[in-house]
C-alpha cells in the first residue's frame, strides 16, 4: 500500500455520467448509494468527484483501476452529528471512503483512508491518504 494516491478527472464538455467511465458500466463503477446520491438533480461534477476519489483510493492501495475495483471503493459524504448521522443530509460534508471485496483486504486494518476533493469548472482533483484511526472516525461512520 502506498502512503497516498491522487487522481484528476476532467468533465468539461461532457454531458452524461457514462462519458466519464467510457466502456465500463455505471452499475459496476458506482454503488447503488453513489448512483442515488449523484443522481437526483446533481451535476456531472458530483459523478466526476466520486470517480476521481475512487481512482485516488485505488492508487493509494496499489491496485489496478478496473470496473470491479472502482465499484468496491464507495465514496459518499461523511455524516456528522449535525445531521444525525444519516446519508440523507444535504449540507456539505467531507467525503468518506468505504472499501468492499478485495479492496477491504488490501487496506491496512489499522488505518483510515482520508479523501480530499477539489473542483474547478471542468476538473476534479482527488487526494487519498492513509493515516491512523482517530476517535472521531468511529463517530462519523467512515
Amino acid at each position: 500500500m502506498n502512503r497516498w494516491g491522487s487522481a484528476m478527472v476532467g468533465f468539461a464538455g461532457l454531458s452524461r455520467p457514462q462519458e466519464l467511465v467510457g466502456d465500463m458500466r455505471l452499475e459496476e463503477v458506482y454503488t447503488p448509494a453513489e448512483r442515488l446520491r449523484s443522481g437526483s438533480g446533481r451535476s456531472l461534477q458530483h459523478w466526476a468527484g466520486r470517480l476521481a476519489g475512487k481512482y485516488a483510493v485505488l492508487r493509494l492501495l496499489g491496485v489496478p483501476a478496473t470496473a470491479e475495483h472502482l465499484g468496491q471503493a464507495e465514496v459518499l459524504p461523511r455524516p456528522t452529528a449535525n445531521c444525525e448521522r444519516t446519508a440523507a443530509c444535504h449540507t456539505g460534508h467531507p467525503p468518506a471512503v468505504r472499501l468492499g471485496g478485495a479492496l477491504a483486504k488490501a487496506a491496512d486494518p489499522g488505518s483510515q483512508i482520508r479523501l480530499s476533493l477539489s473542483h474547478t469548472s471542468g476538473r476534479v482533483l482527488a487526494v487519498a491518504v492513509a493515516s491512523r484511526r482517530l476517535p472521531e472516525d468511529e463517530i462519523g461512520g467512515g
